[in-house]
């Protein structure tokens, strides 16, 4: 079974969620990804997409929480696969959603995802 690559404006399913719910939540997402507790990490980062996807003026808040360390911690471990994923997909909208001012976060991404992807491949070349 196939499936579907296809996401619906959230807002349309689920409601809109205002910028005080974002502040509220956020704390909270924060908390679970710098928990020793690996089993949120992978449902926070997935709502921190959601979130970065639908709120389009994410720039404030991503510089206010710090989030560029936070999700890099993530970003530097390409064995877990699913937080690598997501963690590296975040960035990259950030970036892209704040254009020129932040570059040097595509940059960082960009080049970190190279190191990343060389990392694989020789792992995938010991497992030979």
């Amino acid at each position: 079974m196939e499936k579907s690559t296809f996401r619906p404006e959230k807002t349309s399913l689920f409601g809109t969620t205002t910028g005080s719910d974002v502040i509220t939540i956020i704390p909270r997402l924060i908390q679970d990804l710098e928990s020793d507790v690996t089993n949120l990490h992978i449902p926070a980062l997935r709502q921190f997409l959601n979130i970065i996807l639908d709120d389009h003026e994410n720039k404030d808040w991503t510089l206010k929480y710090k989030l560029m360390p936070l999700l890099n911690k993530f970003v530097g471990n390409v064995e877990k696969n699913e937080e690598y994923v997501l963690s590296s997909t975040i960035l990259h909208v950030i970036g892209v959603r704040n254009g020129s001012d932040d570059k040097t976060i595509l940059a960082q991404t960009s080049i970190e995802q190279k190191e990343k992807d060389e990392k694989i491949e020789k792992l995938e070349q010991s497992n030979r």
